[in-house]
């Protein structure tokens, strides 16, 4: 058990992240944003019914394209392996505020 642990460590498998600790996100409903990842690959989001989502690249660096879908906060990460580049996001999509005229 303890060599497993330990392979796991040198290997640099993904810490666990508590909720409030990954790079805010806020987002309009409805809105898109590309968000620059480096060679990051893959994501995964708590509540995928959040958000719309997908990696794209561009001049050889992946963006995530994100858009949100319902109101509410998720975590997401993008980039799930265990070689390349990995981000959390604490993700917040709100409603649009309206401008009043006056």
């Amino acid at each position: 058990m303890r060599r497993t642990l330990v392979l796991l460590a040198l290997c640099g498998a993904p810490a666990p992240v508590a909720a409030g600790d990954g790079i805010v996100l806020t987002l309009a409903l409805g809105k898109t944003v590309d968000v620059e990842v480096g060679n990051a690959i893959g994501w995964f989001c708590d509540d995928p019914s959040l958000v719309t989502a997908q990696l794209l690249t561009i001049r050889e660096v992946n963006y995530w394209r994100v858009s949100g879908e319902k109101v509410g906060t998720t975590q997401c990460r993008v980039g799930t392996d265990l070689g390349r580049a990995s981000f959390v996001f604490d993700v917040t999509v709100k409603r649009p505020t309206v401008k009043r005229k006056r």
